[in-house]
C-alpha cells in the first residue's frame, strides 16, 4: 500500500479504480491555403453546438444550485462574447484554420490570466480550459469519452474542470484527484455542492497513480492510499 498526499477540500472517504485523464499536446499552425469563408461557416456551426451543450448542462445544475447554474451561464456568456469571437475570425483571416485559431485563442487566455496575481482570477483559468475544449471537441469530432469504468472511479488530473462534475454519472464517480487546482476554482465549488470528496495539489506524487489502481481517498485530511491488489 503506498500513501501519498495533497489538500483535502471537499467531502470525506471514497473508494474506486483509478481513471487517469491524461491532456492530449494541442498545436497551433498559421497555414497557407484555407477557405476562410468555410473556417467561419465552420465557427458559426461549432458555437451553435456548443452553446446549446452548455444549455443542457445548466439546466443540469439548476436543479442542484442556481449559484451552480450561475457557472454555466458565465461559460455561456463566454461563447456570446462578441470580442473573443471576433479574436478568433481575425486569427481565421490571417490563415490560422479553425482548430489552430480556437487552440491559440485558449492558450493566449490562460496566458493572460495566469499572469494575474489574484487567485480569483488565475482559477477562472479552468473555466477557459472548459469552454475551448467543448469547443475543439465539437470541431475534431472527437467526443467519445465513453471509455470510463462502469463501476465506482476517482478521476486523476491536472485540473478539474466545471462540467466535469456532470459529464460522469453519479453512481460511479465517486470522487477527483487533482496534480494542481483551487480550492475557489469553479469545477471544486460544484464539486462541494454535491459532496464528492476533493484532493487538490498532489503535485508530482499524483504520477505514482495509474489507470485501474485500487484507491481510498479522504476529502478531509487529504490522504490517498495506492491498495494493493
Amino acid at each position: 500500500m503506498v500513501e501519498i498526499r495533497g489538500i483535502g477540500i471537499s467531502g470525506q472517504k471514497a473508494t474506486g479504480i483509478a481513471y487517469v485523464c491524461e491532456k492530449k499536446n494541442k498545436q497551433y499552425h498559421n497555414a497557407k491555403y484555407v477557405d476562410c469563408d468555410r473556417e467561419k461557416k465552420r465557427f458559426m456551426e461549432v458555437l451553435v453546438a456548443a452553446q446549446k451543450e452548455v444549455a443542457a448542462i445548466y439546466q443540469e445544475a439548476s436543479k442542484d444550485d442556481e449559484s451552480a447554474a450561475d457557472i454555466f451561464m458565465s461559460h455561456q456568456l463566454l461563447l456570446n462574447d462578441e470580442d473573443l469571437n471576433d479574436y478568433i475570425i481575425q486569427l481565421l483571416n490571417q490563415g490560422y484554420d479553425l482548430l489552430s485559431a480556437l487552440i491559440r485563442t485558449e492558450e493566449d487566455m490562460k496566458a493572460h490570466f495566469l499572469n494575474m496575481d489574484n487567485e480569483r482570477f488565475r482559477s477562472k483559468v479552468a473555466d477557459i480550459e472548459d469552454v475551448f475544449e467543448r469547443l475543439i471537441k465539437i470541431e475534431t469530432g472527437d467526443m467519445d469519452d465513453t471509455n470510463y469504468p462502469k463501476e465506482p472511479f476517482i478521476i486523476v488530473c491536472d485540473d478539474i474542470l466545471p462540467s466535469m462534475v456532470y459529464h460522469y454519472p453519479k453512481e460511479y464517480l465517486k470522487g477527483f484527484i487533482i496534480r494542481f487546482g483551487s480550492n475557489c476554482s469553479h469545477g471544486a465549488i460544484i464539486a462541494r455542492m454535491r459532496n464528492i470528496p476533493i484532493i487538490i495539489r498532489v503535485k508530482n506524487h499524483i504520477d505514482k497513480i495509474k489507470r485501474n489502481d485500487k484507491l481510498l481517498m479522504n476529502g478531509e485530511s487529504g490522504t490517498i492510499f495506492i491498495l494493493d491488489e
